[in-house]
């Protein structure tokens, strides 16, 4: 969270130390946190925590939320690099949730290549849909139903969670001030 401070501040680090810390990487890694962002161009996850090559481990997929892929994903980040804290990154205005949210609430089903984002986040999204909130508490809530779905997720990464050498997080990312709020369980 201090790095999204300097990203608020537009403290950036000096670029010339990027090709040093590459070349230092190239035989291995080992990222403090794996960030399970959006894939939204607006959301680098890099940028927004003004972290370097090696600090973070990001999978972006629409809507960040966990498949069995993108899970794999994250348990190989834990396992094979030591990672020890997974934030699943939701933002404003989020193009995914937004398409899910008006699919149930007109009950007409997104086309088929979209499909698989209304059967992971639709469930997550339901009861706000049906409350008629709003796009920012549905994107919340996935982001919940998220890291619900990895705390639980497969015998190696629930057994990390409940053992207490993982912590998993959700994050929301403001679009206009580029502040990340940590969110509540």
């Amino acid at each position: 969270m201090a790095g999204n401070q300097r990203f608020l501040d537009n403290d950036f680090p000096n670029e010339t130390r990027v090709a040093m810390k590459r070349e230092l990487l190239v035989e291995s890694q080992a990222p403090f946190a794996v960030i399970l962002g959006c894939a939204d161009s607006r959301v680098i996850p890099n940028l927004v925590f003004v972290q370097g090559i090696g600090d973070l481990f990001v999978a972006r997929v629409a809507g960040n939320y966990p498949d069995d892929l993108v899970t794999g994903t994250v348990e190989y980040a834990l396992e094979h690099l030591g990672t020890r804290l997974i934030m699943v990154l939701g933002h404003e205005n989020c193009g995914a949730v937004k398409a899910v949210y008006s699919a149930i609430q007109t009950k007409t089903p997104l086309p088929p290549h979209l499909s698989v984002f209304e059967q992971l986040i639709g469930p997550g999204i339901q009861s706000i849909v049906q409350s008629r909130g709003t796009l920012q508490a549905a994107v919340i809530a996935n982001v919940r139903a998220a890291v619900d779905a990895l705390r639980t997720s497969g015998q190696f990464l629930a057994k990390e969670v409940r053992s207490g050498h993982v912590l998993v997080v959700g994050g929301y990312y403001h679009l206009g001030s580029g502040k990340v709020d940590v969110l509540s369980p």
